[in-house]
């Protein structure tokens, strides 16, 4: 992903919180813009706990919240962006798909 595509995309109004997929099997969560600098080859990303090698780490919720650890990342590494709580068929949260 470009560094344009990701500004826009952190920069947006309203922000929606997204979810970005990272070539190594990892994802980020991103709850808030300002957890995030967006620079020409990479991505710093504001952590709200210290990383443990899980495969999924998360912006804090405020954005005046102290990121308890960070994430540098190649940008050619993050492949997509999705709307958090997207399911991979596009439905919203984890409810039950509902009979017809």
């Amino acid at each position: 992903m470009g560094p344009d595509e990701l500004e826009e995309l952190v920069r947006r109004q309203p922000f929606e919180p997204m979810e970005l997929a990272l070539s190594d099997g990892r994802a980020v969560l991103v709850r808030h813009p300002d957890q995030v600098v967006v620079a020409r080859r990479n991505v710093i990303f504001g952590l709200a706990q210290v990383r443990r090698r899980t495969g999924r780490v998360a912006t804090p919720k405020d954005g005046d919240a102290v990121a308890k650890d960070w994430l540098l990342v190649d940008l050619m590494h993050v492949v997509s962006a999705e709307p958090a709580g997207q399911s991979k068929n596009g439905r919203k949260g984890n409810a039950p798909r509902r009979a017809r």
